[in-house]
């Protein structure tokens, strides 16, 4: 059983310590709406540092240069703290057109001896290309079969998971052939598939349903973000479909204020909250079916920025969970045997 990392394939029981859903290098200034007034222009341009970090947790887009990684050595010492922590395996899923590099990536899989697989696909509709009306689903299907087979961004360096596949506070006609073609990639590889939801909206119904129409096994889907406004009804009623659900925003516990909201549109919740969510969960029988990362994608995710950094949940959530009454071997299932689960595309 295996899983193919931007170093080549290996087996999907040494995966060890994972992190589902991450980003080493992004960029998503590209996707945040324009301000007007000219103070917040000005405050727009700034570098993140000291002296806005309180904005920022605030409102985490009022400072474009935080919506961008691209210091390697920044990401070198970042990962390296994550291995020191006891972590092994990194999920990438930052896509072509927000600034996804599969040769930083491979590089610094060897240089630190981590494991890193990388996604393919589309993310939401503010990203895709210009000409993405006239691509067919079988032309984005070929597309994401070849950076399963060939390789990424005319390199030999191969996907090893699909997505994250973007969808939007609606799911636009783009979006929804993105996810057909998806689906119609995973019927035929077996591989696990990321689906990025709103962050406030019960989309995953419509995606779950969109996705096994078109032959996706719900076992090897996994819906993003259901840890920002935590529904219970609606997390039970995804896993009773056989789906994997994400808590992956471990470490953003960001309030909107309303004269703020643009990409976020409200409060996020707490990691104590999404731990004791997890734990309920775990109580309804449902401990096979959770994965947990931080999706860090902003510059105040890490340390050098004053975050928690890649290492954020096996550092801090971890005694959180145990003090939750999450027993260690349970907390092995959600680190280690469940994402290899969804990880494993199924050939020897």
């Amino acid at each position: 059983m295996s899983v193919m990392t931007v170093t080549g394939k290996c087996r999907s029981d040494s995966l060890g310590w994972v992190l589902p859903h991450e980003h080493a290098f992004i960029d998503l200034r590209n996707l945040v709406p324009a301000v007007s007034e000219i103070s917040r222009k000005k405050l727009a341009q700034e570098r993140v540092g000291i002296t806005n970090i309180g904005r920022l947790m605030r409102n985490p887009y009022a400072v474009l240069d935080n919506a961008v990684i691209d210091d390697e050595q920044v990401v070198r010492d970042e990962l390296l703290k994550f291995k020191k922590a006891g972590g092994t395996t990194f999920v990438d899923l930052t896509l072509r057109d927000i600034g996804r590099d599969p040769v930083l990536l491979a590089g610094l899989s060897r240089e630190l001896d981590i494991k890193i697989v990388a996604g393919c696909g589309y993310y939401i509709n503010k990203s895709h290309p210009s000409d993405m009306d006239s691509r067919t689903v079988d032309h984005i299907a070929e597309e994401i079969f070849n950076e399963i087979y060939v390789g990424m961004d005319g390199t030999d360096i191969k996907a090893g998971v699909i997505g994250e596949i973007g969808t939007s506070e609606i799911i636009y006609p783009n979006e929804k052939k993105t996810l057909i073609a998806s689906a119609i990639v995973q019927k035929e590889t077996g591989l696990g598939l990321h689906v990025h939801t709103d962050l406030y909206t019960t989309n995953g119904y419509e995606v779950v349903s969109i996705l096994t129409e078109h032959g996706a096994a719900a076992e090897k889907i996994c819906i993003n973000h259901i840890d920002v406004d935590i529904k219970m009804d609606y997390i039970k009623d995804l896993l009773n479909l056989g789906v994997y659900v994400e808590f992956d925003n471990f470490g953003k516990e960001f309030y909107a204020d309303k004269k703020d909201r643009s990409v976020l549109r409200g409060l996020f919740a707490r990691d104590i909250e999404r731990v004791r969510a997890i734990k309920q969960l775990i109580d309804w029988g449902f401990l096979s079916k959770i994965l947990i990362s931080n999706d860090v994608c902003l510059k105040t995710c890490l340390h050098n920025y004053g975050g928690w950094g890649y290492d954020h949940v096996i550092t801090n959530i971890v005694p959180m969970m145990e003090d939750a009454g999450i027993t260690s071997e349970q907390i092995r299932t959600l680190m280690c045997s469940n994402p290899a689960e969804f990880l494993d595309d199924g050939n020897h």
